[in-house]
């Protein structure tokens, strides 16, 4: 078996301390037992409005009791960003919230994640979150041979990137890096988040939803500076794969945008 990974996107709740459930529930497949090695979270603004930051609690409730230990409380970092001082703010990144887990699943388990926010907001943040999985926890390994494939877009629809093909000596994926970034003007209250999708005729790859490493607030106003770059790293993997194996990789925004986004998605293997 290789490791997997669901996503869901959603919105939180404009009320402080308020939990709210983001997206759709997460039904892992069947087989397993399942290794859950990975939660993972972004919270970005839709609207900048001064004196308003993002950030709080991500909540994981197991729905079936089919996860071992139970992961109640479930109550995990979801850091956003701080608050702006001006009513002109510019694009401003967050990071990733990655958090190593250890919870044994069965097939068909359900998971519930929920975002509190610590306070009160205009409108309500624009979330995504996710668990990675698989029939064990992959061991954090050297970047070897690495491959990208990178696009813009701005579409809100499922959207191609490209396809990596694997060297013929290749016999695994171990890492996954999804850069996102905006490289077109941006416009007010248009938020940057997304998730990536991999599948391929090669190999078993699905269910393959991953995170990208950073996502960003919408701007406001006139936007003024730049923001600083959150740290970058490799999600590990363990994806047997076969030499010469094809790897289609696909993107999708929680929004459309005026100016294009742009996506770079690296696959490290060995």
């Amino acid at each position: 078996m290789a490791t997997h990974a669901l996503a869901t996107t959603g919105t939180g709740s404009t009320t402080a301390a308020t939990k709210k459930k983001i997206g759709s529930t997460l039904t892992l497949p069947a087989g397993g037992p399942w290794r859950i090695h990975n939660i993972w979270g972004q919270v970005v603004k839709v609207t900048t409005v001064p004196d308003e930051g993002t950030g709080g609690i991500l909540h994981v409730d197991a729905l079936t009791g089919d996860l071992t230990p139970d992961p109640a409380p479930g109550k995990y970092p979801l850091i956003g960003n701080q608050i702006s001082e001006s009513a002109n703010a510019a694009l401003s990144a967050v990071p990733l919230n990655l958090w190593r887990v250890n919870w044994e699943a069965s097939g068909k388990a359900q998971l519930d994640l929920s975002y509190t926010a610590q306070l009160a907001i205009t409108t309500a943040s624009a979330v995504a979150a996710g668990i990675i999985f698989g029939d064990s926890v992959p061991e954090v390994r050297p970047l070897v041979f690495c491959d990208v494939v990178y696009t813009s877009w701005a579409s809100a629809s499922e959207t191609a990137v490209g396809t990596i093909t694997l060297a013929e000596k290749a016999t695994r994926i171990v890492g996954i890096l999804a850069d996102l970034s905006k490289g077109d003007a941006s416009t007010t209250a248009e938020q940057v988040l997304a998730t990536i999708r991999l599948e391929s005729q090669d190999i078993k790859l699905p269910p393959a939803q991953y995170p990208c490493a950073r996502a960003f607030n919408a701007s406001d106003g006139t936007a003024v500076g730049a923001s600083s770059t959150p740290r970058c790293d490799f999600i590990p993997v363990d994806i047997p794969v076969v030499g010469g194996a094809r790897i289609d990789v696909k993107v999708t925004s929680v929004i459309s945008v005026t100016g294009n986004c742009d996506v770079a998605v690296y696959l490290a293997y060995e």
